[in-house]
């Protein structure tokens, strides 16, 4: 006979013990903590119980508004994909129908479940499928890694190289560095970034997990791009959430630059997989990561609403009018309001 019960930190222990052998870095609490700490979010996780009360299965949700001020239960913002962790099958088809449960009990107009290997179908259920992520496999041997890339791309690398433009750098002493980057990159794309205490807090909840890749120029010694890499052990992956790099760089190949270096951090930290993150299919950013020769998987965004009209994430689609605003509105604008609305998007 199985249950669903609220999260208490009594369940800390065993619930981390399940995420990290059976889910991802993402899935334990700690990275619960960084969310609230940062955006305020609500905590609703949730967790599968067996008779005789052990924990058999995840529900990690966080409850917050989005633009359109709907009370929303995601699971997870700021993550790209994270099926749900459980013991069995049995465990598995068990959280899944206790969301529809937990929409009422929650008071939430609705529930956003993101998938890579899992799906879900049935009444009140609608699905998004636009996203992909790209998994790069490894092995010890670089050139093999290295070969399953275009042969432009591997020009591009042995280019950069060759000409000795950049050095890298894992120091996180460098985080201010990389954050103004990154922030710049952002407006560039037309998106809010969050404040740097949101990257910090990877530092202090997930030390031994976190890492910062920096790239400094040589000619200057000035930080010209960045990535934070997250090592999840259970399932061999690296992550790479967050990064960006100044775009007067791109004809040196900064970005091939930087993701051969993590490629080379994977390698060595032992990782079988790199992921490079999410994507629209179609986009440049897609056509980019699938010339490296990672695998692309479908991402599965699943709503459940019960049914009722209009309680459903807003439609990113007609968003094209404030992006292109945001990438003009001056940078003291977009700095400041970005840190406050970040976390209505839920992204």
């Amino acid at each position: 006979m199985l249950r669903h019960a609220e999260y208490t930190e009594a369940m800390r222990d065993e619930w981390d013990r399940l995420a990290l052998s059976r889910g991802t870095v993402f899935h334990t609490i700690a990275f619960r903590e960084i969310l609230t700490a940062s955006f305020g979010y609500q905590c609703a996780y949730h967790a599968v119980l067996t008779s005789d009360g052990r924990i058999c299965a995840l529900l990690p949700l966080i409850v917050g508004r989005n633009l359109g001020l709907k009370k929303a239960g995601v699971a997870l913002p700021f993550v790209n994909y994270m099926d749900i962790c459980a013991t069995d099958d049995e465990a598995l088809r068990f959280a899944l129908t206790a969301v529809p449960e937990l929409l009422g009990k929650l008071g939430l107009d609705y529930i956003e479940l993101r998938f890579k290997e899992q799906d879900m179908s049935g009444s009140g259920w609608s699905r998004q499928l636009e996203n992909y992520t790209f998994a790069l496999p490894l092995t010890d041997d670089e050139e093999k890694v290295l070969a399953l890339s275009t042969a432009s791309n591997r020009n591009h690398v042995r280019k950069v190289y060759k000409n000795n433009w950049f050095t890298v750098s894992f120091n996180p002493c460098h985080l201010e560095a990389f954050y103004q980057v990154y922030v710049k990159r952002m407006k560039e794309l037309g998106s809010p970034a969050p404040d740097i205490r949101f990257f910090k807090r990877f530092f202090e909840y997930l030390p031994n997990n976190t890492f910062l890749l920096t790239v400094f120029e040589n000619r200057t010694g000035k930080i010209v791009g960045g990535m934070l890499l997250v090592t999840s052990p259970s399932n061999k992956t690296v992550y790479y959430p967050y990064g960006a790099n100044l775009i007067e760089y791109n004809s040196k190949y900064l970005n091939n630059y930087m993701y051969w270096e993590a490629v080379r951090f994977a390698i060595k930290n032992k990782m079988e997989y790199l992921d490079l993150g999410r994507s629209q299919i179609g986009s440049g950013t897609y056509k980019y990561k699938e010339q490296w020769g990672a695998n692309a998987f479908q991402l599965k965004y699943l709503v459940y609403n019960g049914g009722r009209q209009g309680a459903s994430p807003p439609d990113r689609g007609k968003f094209s009018f404030f992006i292109e605003l945001w990438k003009v509105t001056p940078s003291f604008v977009t700095n400041s309001l970005g840190k406050q609305i970040i976390k209505y998007l839920m992204p």
